[in-house]
C-alpha cells in the first residue's frame, strides 16, 4: 500500500512543480484559459510516467537496495528528461523557418531548416524542466515511503513483492 500512495503523492505534486515553474510568467498574464486543461495533463503525464517507469524503476532498486534518495532523486531526473532529449532533439528541417517567444522576447528559432542558438537553448531549458519534475516527484515519493515505514529491507506484500522478507 505504500509504493501508491507514495506514487499517488509523486503525481500530485506536479501541478505544484509546473505552476511554481510558471509563476512569473503567470504572474504576468491576465488570462486564466486552459490552466486547468494544463494542470490536468501535467498529472495525466506524471501519473503514467510513475506508474510505467517510475514504480519499476523503484521496485529494481529496491530489490538491489539501492533505493536512497540520491538515487531515486538521480533516476527520477533522468526517467524524465531522457524521453525529452530523445523525442525534442532539434534537427535540420530543409526550408523550415520558425519564431517564438524567448522569456518575453521573439527570437527566430529556426532559420531555413536550421535550429538557432535559441533552438538549442529551449531544447535544454525542456529537458531541464522535465527532469527538475522527476526530480521532484521521486523526491516527494522517497520521503513518502519512508514516512510510511518503507525500508531498505521489505515491500508490503500487496504492492510489488521482490523476496525480501518482512521485519
Amino acid at each position: 500500500m505504500r509504493i501508491w500512495i507514495a506514487s499517488i503523492s509523486a503525481v500530485l505534486v506536479q501541478p505544484v512543480v509546473f505552476m511554481a515553474r510558471i509563476a512569473p510568467a503567470f504572474a504576468a498574464s491576465e488570462s486564466l484559459n486552459g490552466l486547468g486543461f494544463v494542470l490536468l495533463m501535467v498529472m495525466a503525464v506524471g501519473a503514467a510516467a510513475v506508474l510505467f517507469l517510475g514504480i519499476p524503476a523503484f521496485v529494481l532498486l529496491h530489490k538491489y537496495q539501492r533505493d536512497s534518495w540520491v538515487s531515486l532523486g538521480i533516476l527520477g531526473f533522468l526517467l524524465a528528461a531522457l524521453p525529452v532529449a530523445v523525442f525534442s532533439w532539434p534537427r535540420r528541417m530543409e526550408g523550415y523557418s520558425a519564431g517564438g517567444t524567448w522569456h518575453g522576447r521573439y527570437v527566430k528559432m529556426y532559420v531555413d531548416g536550421t535550429p538557432t542558438d535559441y533552438a538549442w537553448l529551449a531544447y535544454l531549458e525542456n529537458i531541464a524542466y522535465f527532469g527538475l519534475h522527476g526530480l521532484i516527484g521521486a523526491l516527494v515519493f522517497y520521503a513518502v515511503w519512508r514516512k510510511l515505514g518503507g525500508s531498505h529491507i521489505s515491500i508490503d506484500s500487496d504492492s510489488y513483492a521482490v523476496g525480501h522478507p518482512k521485519l
